[in-house]
């Protein structure tokens, strides 16, 4: 057991070494971002939020997914967070500093979503937090966050790479 304990560290440290710049100034801005939003308790998710960006994104590598021929880009997931525009809708129905997101179109949403890592973080931070508040269990609101009650694999993807994001911040190259 502690010969494969060892071996994921290495195998972490080598990934953690392997981010780009790039991929550390996302889940930065997603850490910040986390960090001023809290649940109705005053906990904030910034670990849980760093992790799923990995799991969606690989923290801003990828940042159009479910799109495919003959679907409408609006439909896709967007951004670092992998935010849907339905989705950005149904979290500005439900929090106030973001009803400004009701005047864009759906094109103009996309666009925002996938270009702008600040309002995915705030999307998603905000989707986590309704998520947890409502769910009041981790687990479920983490696969609640990917479209599902119970969501295991997911979940399961999601602790680790959370993982990652305790080695990166243990490390110092997150915060």
């Amino acid at each position: 057991m502690r010969i494969l304990s060892l071996i994921v560290l290495f195998a972490l440290s080598l990934f953690a070494d392997s981010m780009t710049p790039k991929q550390l100034h996302v889940l930065q801005t997603v850490r910040d971002i986390a960090k001023s939003i809290p649940d109705k308790n005053g906990n904030t998710y910034e670990n849980t939020l760093s992790a799923i960006c990995l799991t969606e994104s690989s923290a801003g590598k990828n940042t159009i997914g479910d799109f495919r021929h003959k679907k409408s880009f609006t439909k896709a997931s967007l951004g670092p967070m992998q935010i849907q525009v339905a989705t950005a809708r149904h979290v500005s129905q439900n929090v106030k500093k973001l009803r400004w997101l009701n005047t864009l179109s759906d094109v103009q949403l996309a666009g925002r979503l996938l270009g702008d890592i600040k309002l995915s973080a705030q999307v998603a931070t905000h989707y986590l937090v309704l998520l947890q508040n409502k769910r009041l269990d981790h687990f479920y609101a983490i696969s609640g966050y990917n479209g599902g009650i119970a969501n295991r694999p997911y979940y399961n993807r999601v602790m680790k790479n959370m993982n990652l994001v305790n080695h990166l911040v243990l490390s110092g190259k997150l915060s």
